[in-house]
């Protein structure tokens, strides 16, 4: 049986869901789930829930599992509470600033580079807060509200992360928008919304929510597929991300040439399509945060259009996909197949979609093309065989622990 300090790391990387934390436990039956890339983060949650799960550990005989759920559910209506308490509190800090323009951005994918490059083109003329790394639930934002705005503040540009419907209008209600974004809409966490359409209407939740004298921006595909919404304020479509700085500078009277100017000056965002150089003379395309079949086939074309004499993958694949998991992974694998010199697959979780995928692209070259590695570890001691001078290594997804 899985020790409780481990069972603790997998509801934190479960997010504190009881339902997946049990899925998990039950369809990987004497698995452990250990902290490599990763480590328990003690937060306060997490050190109560350590110590109530000591308490039940003894009462439930050394069920493990069981303690973790009782202990979880037992500090539910605190958690509930203390979170209640804290977005109140944003809340109040927030709608005393009469004279701050929020911004609201959301979408299956892209919330961080469009919010990274909104922010850096508004602070140039503006005293403007953004939401930092993952603080794109509603306690995040209430957090970054309550140590971070101050009075001077003139524009908030808030990413807005969901997992379920009514996501995305809880941190409305909380931040009151008057810009809202949507950046795109994909099968990213297609097994816990089950369909695309269950995410457009609760991405939707931020242009519902605007108010009349408001502003939402919508890519250019979703035109034909918001007629049934009830919207209130003005909407843009916008046909790429630089379409829509332009839109975005004319609200904040920022010109075309400044935004140009501030974007060429913009630092990557950290592990999305970020290019490292090495002192070897390697390309290295760091898309590890997380992958969807559109960003796939971005970072594929990255490679692709990176001078090299070596083109590398790596990758698991991607995740949360549903019913579509195998076939959209087996998709993305036709398509690194040509382009990528070599692919090294990474775990399990994908393997036989991508294999697949690739043996149908590289047919007889196969076996020595394609290596599949247990771990990241492997993978690494793999490249270092397979890496010349002058080589382009796309990382394409990286997953968490309780994947294999």
């Amino acid at each position: 049986m899985m020790p409780l300090r481990n069972l603790l790391y997998l509801l934190q990387l479960e997010e504190y869901d009881l339902k997946r934390f049990s899925d998990w436990l039950k369809n990987n039956p004497g698995c452990v789930v250990l902290e490599k890339k990763k480590h328990i983060d003690w937060t306060p949650k997490a050190r109560i829930l350590w110590a109530l799960a000591h308490i039940f550990y003894v009462i439930t005989l050394g069920n493990g599992p069981l303690a973790i759920k009782i202990s979880s559910r037992f500090l539910s209506p605190i958690d509930i509470l203390a979170k209640k308490f804290l977005v109140s509190l944003a809340r109040f800090k927030i709608n005393r600033m009469k004279n701050l323009t929020v911004i609201g951005i959301t979408g299956s994918y892209g919330k961080t580079t469009t919010k990274d490059a909104i922010s850096h083109v508004l602070i140039h003329k503006y005293k403007t807060l953004k939401t930092e790394g993952n603080y794109n639930t509603p306690l995040g934002v209430a957090k970054t509200i309550l140590k971070n705005l101050k009075p001077e503040h003139e524009i908030f540009v808030c990413e807005m992360a969901a997992y379920q419907a009514g996501d995305i209008k809880a941190i409305s209600k909380l931040i009151k928008p008057k810009i809202g974004i949507i950046t795109a809409i994909g099968p990213m966490h297609l097994e816990r919304f089950g369909s695309e359409e269950n995410i457009l209407k609760t991405k939707m939740e931020l242009i519902e929510s605007l108010p009349e004298s408001g502003v939402g921006f919508l890519p250019k595909e979703l035109e034909q597929k918001i007629k049934n919404f009830s919207i209130r304020s003005k909407i843009e479509f916008f046909s790429s991300k630089e379409d829509l700085l332009v839109k975005i500078g004319k609200i904040f009277d920022i010109t075309q040439e400044e935004i140009f100017g501030y974007i060429k000056t913009a630092p990557q965002t950290l592990h999305r399509q970020q290019i490292i150089k090495t002192s070897a003379g390697i390309t290295i395309i760091d898309d590890t945060y997380n992958s969807n079949p559109a960003g796939f086939l971005s970072a594929l074309e990255m490679l692709k259009n990176t001078p090299a004499q070596r083109r590398i993958l790596v990758t698991p694949g991607m995740i949360e996909l549903g019913e579509k998991q195998f076939e959209l992974n087996k998709e993305a694998a036709q398509s690194a197949a040509k382009i990528a010199d070599y692919t090294i697959v990474v775990g399990e979780t994908n393997k036989d979609a991508f294999t697949e995928g690739l043996k149908e692209v590289y047919g007889n070259d196969y076996i020595s093309r394609v290596y599949e590695v247990l771990d990241l570890d492997a993978a690494k001691s793999k490249l270092s065989e397979l890496t010349i001078p002058n080589s382009a290594i796309l990382l394409e997804n990286d997953l968490p622990d309780h994947y294999f």
